[in-house]
């Protein structure tokens, strides 16, 4: 009895290596360029520039009072595409300094949201 046993487990183990090894094994790397990761790090900048107007409470109110809802305004800016978020981190950029209260960037903000809603 065993030597049953014992022969059981010679067996499970042959067929858990012999499985283990069918399994393919090979590893693809390639060389990631720093224009890249530059990109990739920008992009996700400009997403959290954007995401950070619309947290402001100015520009919640804005939206409400234009009508759009502000959490659907962060799923659309969330759905931008990298050139978008781009364009509209670089138009809250463009603003005089102090913009972070200034009237423009709310407006230019809502604007493209709010086109963006339509669109």
């Amino acid at each position: 009895m065993k030597r049953t046993g014992i022969r059981g487990l010679i067996v499970l183990i042959g067929l858990a290596l012999s499985l283990g090894t069918m399994a393919p094994t090979t590893a693809l790397a390639g060389v990631v360029g720093t224009s890249d990761v530059i990109s990739e790090r920008q992009v996700a900048s400009d997403r959290d520039r954007v995401q950070q107007a619309l947290q402001r409470d100015d520009v919640q109110q804005a939206l409400t009072d234009y009508g759009v809802d502000p959490a659907q305004a962060e799923e659309r800016v969330a759905a931008l595409s990298d050139e978008e978020a781009r364009e509209l981190a670089e138009h809250i950029e463009q603003q005089p300094a102090g913009a972070g209260v200034s009237i423009g960037a709310t407006t230019i903000l809502l604007l493209v949201i709010i086109w963006l809603l339509v669109r």
